[in-house]
């Protein structure tokens, strides 16, 4: 069995289903019979700007575990409905959305709340006065806090456990100073606070700089901490701010060796820059979304499903590992709920907080074939997963295939 890592202190579709429902400015799927009090999961994202085929990924995935489950018996014996709603990734049109769907009926048993750490932020107060269980990927520290936000879980592995593969390069290659780059929103500043502890704690020093989150232009900036000669930058951005940064960098000719935090990562950098603009640029990758990886046995009909179904075509943007990041959100709840025989949420939650391990492979995918990768083991003052040493790699920027899985490049 793995050990796994202590914290460092302080960041997915088939068929759609039949039957649509209308409500929060969007739609629904997997009506249940006539009579029964379905199990509704409101997701709330970003439909209709530059980060839409993201959360077209994660949309599909919840939605295709939900035909999962439901072919099952459902959560509890109740049918699952998931409910949608346009936030366009902004905190105040969210929360008006949710409060809307809270003002016209039953509220929902489950809330995927938003794309970005900002936007679950401005929801989770409310989700808190309501009881609602949330499982959200939005991976700011700021959510793992169970005194205040005590039924909001993580589904993604936090932004710090990606620090060790940092940390692991600059002792191999001997770096004693590192700088970053990073939006000066919620996400920005929580990963910002993340790698300026583990950086000092190691005994490098840390040097930073911001740009605001609708910036076009980091020039500025980065010439900024290039004049305090680093030896390595990390680089944070989320969708186009991201392409951003690395045209900046390009731009004034710096190839200071480059790490991209989690989110900056994400980002299909082949398909925009080319190998001048990406030299010495490296970015996180799970080691479960890896060609060469020990792959799940689920997972197969799952990518299969995916690319059946009407958001495909983005598996070759997003990679499997988004679609998975919204079927599991469902699929812990639903474990959870089995575990628990109940549905009601203070339930829900104590369960969570005790989680008995499956045996054998997890009805999540993002983990590994075994569990390996994550490990879903909250407590009531630790709300986000444990990763180990092996969960990450460092690799050249590179491309999914046409199964959505990463394949470094040759930069």
């Amino acid at each position: 069995m793995r050990s796994w890592h202590k914290r460092l202190a302080v960041a997915s579709l088939g068929t759609l289903l039949a039957l649509p429902l209308t409500g929060c400015g969007g739609g629904s799927s997997g009506a249940g019979p006539a009579g029964d009090k379905p199990f509704v999961v409101y997701f709330t994202g970003d439909y209709s700007s530059e980060v839409s085929t993201n959360n077209a990924s994660l949309d599909a995935g919840i939605k295709l575990a939900a035909e999962e489950f439901n072919a099952s018996g459902g959560i509890d014996g109740r049918r699952i409905v998931v409910e949608t709603a346009n936030d366009q990734n902004d905190p105040t049109k969210a929360v008006s959305l949710l409060q809307q769907r809270l003002a016209s009926g039953d509220k929902p048993d489950l809330v995927y709340p938003g794309g970005s750490s900002a936007v679950s932020l401005s929801l989770l107060p409310i989700l808190t006065r309501q009881k609602i269980i949330s499982v959200g990927g939005t991976v700011s520290t700021l959510l793992n806090d169970p005194a205040k936000f005590p039924y909001h879980f993580g589904i993604s592995s936090p932004g710090q456990d990606y620090v060790p593969a940092l940390l692991n390069e600059a002792k191999a290659k001997g770096y004693k100073k590192i700088a970053m780059l990073y939006s000066n929103d919620a996400t920005g500043q929580s990963s910002a606070k993340i790698y300026k502890e583990a950086v000092e704690g190691a005994g490098l020093r840390f040097t930073e700089a911001r740009y605001e989150a609708s910036a076009l232009d980091m020039t500025s900036q980065l010439n900024q901490l290039r004049a305090q000669d680093p030896d390595a930058l990390v680089l944070n951005g989320y969708g186009t701010a991201a392409l951003y940064v690395m045209r900046s960098r390009a731009q004034i000719g710096w190839d200071v060796p480059s790490y991209c935090d989690q989110l900056c990562s994400s980002f299909p950098y082949l398909k925009n820059l080319d190998a001048g603009q990406l030299k010495n640029v490296y970015v996180a990758v799970s080691s479960a979304s890896l060609s060469t990886s020990e792959r799940h046995p689920g997972l197969a009909g799952f990518i299969g499903k995916i690319k059946a179904g009407p958001a495909g075509e983005g598996i070759t943007s997003t990679g499997w590992t988004l679609y998975s990041t919204g079927h599991d959100a469902l699929a812990l709840v639903v474990y959870a709920a089995r575990q628990a025989n109940s549905t009601d949420a203070d339930r829900l939650k104590a369960t969570l907080e005790k989680l008995p391990q499956p045996s054998g492979p997890p009805p999540w995918f993002s983990a590994g074939p075994k569990g390996e990768y994550l490990q879903f083991a909250y407590t009531p003052t630790d709300h986000f997963p444990a990763a180990n040493a092996e969960t990450y790699q460092y690799v050249s920027p590179g491309t999914y295939n046409e199964d959505g899985f990463y394949v470094p490049g040759q930069v």
